[in-house]
């Protein structure tokens, strides 16, 4: 039996790692692994396990690896490289390369292995009789992260008896660190030879037909397999949490946590996902000493009635209670009746952006398509990026409306969903219903967000189409024409099979008491709701009006409670614009990264004071601009 202790390892790190490298990024055993090249890990695991005489067996990019490899090599290692010349094939060529140190009893593992050292050393202990050959496998089968792309392993007793990636049947996974000696180069050499290629699978059948492949069984040692972004994500959290050594008890990981380090448990999508910013919330609720005009944010200019504010105050009394299932299912049927829909073709959300999240995360997994017609309402692009999912993004015409043919082109066999708004944030305009149902006849999820309707001079909604569209949601809220906003209350209507796929992923409870009482207390005053609405539908004419008065401004037909308005003739910036204002006390939404090409700015519709302060703020602000010097021509 073979006990004498083994000094020397054979890495091959020839092939190209075409699925984690990049054209933009190093070869596949330069990738940095939480900071230190993958192969460098892996040379100094061999170190400190007394594998001081590496070969490395190079090929793809081999200039470039081994003069990185010979500035980081660990002290006290003898490094030398072999070429693999035919590193386009299999990989047991690139042992063949290598015969020449492959003349005793060596290690020989892969460049894209990550392994704790307890596995090496397990690997080292085993005893093999001579001209024996063995490979770690880990029986813990359900552990390995990419069973697909593994290498299985069938072991009866101590032998391998089988070998490859599509092993119907096997009992372990090949971790990549091999002992080997002459005989496997004599088995690949005689593969080799009989059909001009062979992989380094194909030896170990050859000796395991004979008895001379044993498995060493690693036990709870951790590895992995660093072959694919994803692995790559992987192993990065395994050597955060276990550290360097992928050993729990690792006693080098010392001192505080840092906090940022936290976005590394995140998936890679959500780290690149930018917040929802909340600066003009917090411009407007800061304390003045003259009063703001919120013209930003499309909320109601009316508060809730002392109906509501009643209705609120009594469900707080219950709340140390669940939110009411019974004041739920009474809101669910006032929602549906008009419609001649079930109740429970509705669905509450806490808010409509809740209702949107939802729609989100019941159809889209990561990687898969959701079609936005831009500009339109951020929530559809950023909810998209947070599940994983990929926006894409189809400009408007340039008139604003909806390029249907740009929609339909921009579908393929990914696409999951598909967002419209109408009428739509930012421009106001209306969805026609003949496109609509053009792109419902692809069949698609499609939802079109009806935060606004109530506000067109026509107040008409698309929601009974889903009785003859399954594949339809139609978005509704209480924040706008109901002036809800900070209650949070929002829904979907939609046919029965569609509610029941979002009632699996919602969360129970996500609507308070406070705001169902309050929901149904105001549908109790339609009368008052609808002369509101008058209000604003009167003050957005007015309002248009006054500001088309302005010297290059373009205000554009609205049947929102906003009005979108384009600046860039003025020789303002949309930003410049908004900040003018917002030195008068009033504060205004600028539009500059809203998939917009030009300078828009949008102004809600408010009361009749806010209104007018802002036709007359935004007068005196291009007024100074018109009376401000002008730099010299060329």
């Amino acid at each position: 039996m073979s006990r004498r202790r083994l000094e020397r390892a054979i890495i091959l790190a020839a092939g190209s790692g075409s699925r984690l490298a990049r054209a933009d990024t190093p070869p596949k055993p330069l990738r940095a692994v939480s900071g230190v090249p993958l192969l460098v890990r892996i040379l100094r695991t061999m170190l400190a396990e007394g594998l001081r005489d590496v070969v490395v067996v190079t090929g793809f990019e081999a200039e470039r690896l081994e003069g990185e490899l010979v500035a980081r090599c660990p002290g006290g290692m003898s490094l030398r490289f072999v070429r693999n010349p035919s590193w386009e094939r299999s990989n047991g060529l690139s042992v063949l390369a290598a015969r020449a140190f492959l003349d005793r009893d060596c290690v020989l593992s892969m460049a894209d292995h990550l392994v704790a050292p307890e596995l090496l050393r397990r690997v080292l202990r085993a005893e093999l009789a001579p001209g024996a050959c063995a490979l770690g496998v880990d029986f813990d089968v359900e552990r390995c992260f990419d069973l697909d792309d593994a290498t299985k392993v069938r072991v009866r007793g101590t032998d391998i008896v089988a070998i490859g990636k599509d092993l119907g049947e096997y009992n372990a996974i090949d971790t990549g660190i091999f002992r080997a000696g002459p005989a496997l180069v004599e088995a690949l050499d005689a593969v080799a030879k009989d059909r001009g290629d062979a992989s380094l699978s194909d030896g170990v059948r050859a000796l395991a037909a004979r008895g001379r492949f044993h498995a060493v069984d690693v036990g709870d040692a951790r590895w992995i397999d660093v072959d694919t972004p994803e692995a790559h994500a992987r192993a990065e959290a395994m050597l955060r949490v276990f550290g360097d050594t992928l050993d729990d008890d690792d006693g080098e990981r010392t001192g505080p946590v840092d906090p940022e380090s936290l976005e590394q448990y995140t998936p890679t999508w959500v780290r690149g996902a930018p917040a929802y910013r909340e600066d003009h919330f917090v411009l407007a609720d800061r304390p003045r000493a003259r009063p703001i005009a919120r013209m930003m944010s499309n909320e109601s200019p009316f508060p809730p009635s002392e109906a509501v504010v009643r209705a609120v105050v009594a469900a707080l009394t219950r709340g140390h209670r669940y939110p009411d299932a019974t004041l739920a299912q009474e809101l669910r049927t006032r929602l549906t009746r008009d419609l001649s829909l079930d109740p429970g073709c509705c669905v509450l959300g806490a808010g409509s952006s809740e209702v949107i999240d939802l729609l989100v995360r019941t159809f889209v997994a990561p990687g898969e398509e959701v079609v936005v017609a831009v500009p339109t309402f951020s929530m559809y692009e950023s909810r998209t990026r947070v599940a994983g999912g990929v926006p894409v993004l189809v400009p408007m015409d340039e008139d604003l409306s909806l390029d249907v043919p740009a929609v339909l082109g921009a579908i393929t066999e990914r696409t999951k969903l598909v967002f419209l708004c109408s009428p739509n944030n930012p421009t106001g305009r209306r969805l026609d219903d003949l496109a609509l149902r053009r792109i419902l006849r692809l069949g698609l999820p499609t939802v079109v967000d009806e935060a606004y309707v109530e506000f067109g001079d026509d107040d008409r909604s698309v929601a009974p189409l889903v009785r003859e569209h399954p594949n339809l949601v139609v978005v509704r809220t209480f924040s706008k024409a109901f002036g809800l906003a900070g209650l949070r209350l929002g829904y979907a209507l939609a046919c029965e099979a569609m509610t029941r796929l979002l009632n699996r992923v919602k969360l129970p409870w996500n609507v308070s008491t406070p705001a169902l009482a309050a929901a149904l207390a105001v549908l109790d005053e339609l009368p008052e709701q609808s002369r509101q609405r008058d209000f604003v539908r009167a003050e957005r004419r007015w309002l248009a009006a006054e500001l088309a008065r302005l010297p290059g401004v373009t205000v554009f037909a609205s049947d929102g409670n906003f009005l979108l308005l384009d600046v860039h003739e003025t020789g303002l910036s949309a930003d410049a614009v908004v900040q003018a204002a917002l030195q008068e006390a009033v504060l205004l939404r600028s539009l500059a990264s809203h998939h917009l090409r030009r300078g828009h700015v949008r102004v809600s519709i408010g009361t009749h004071a806010d209104n007018r302060r802002c036709a007359d703020v935004l007068r005196r602000v291009l007024d100074r601009s018109e009376r401000r010097p002008q730099p010299p021509a060329g």
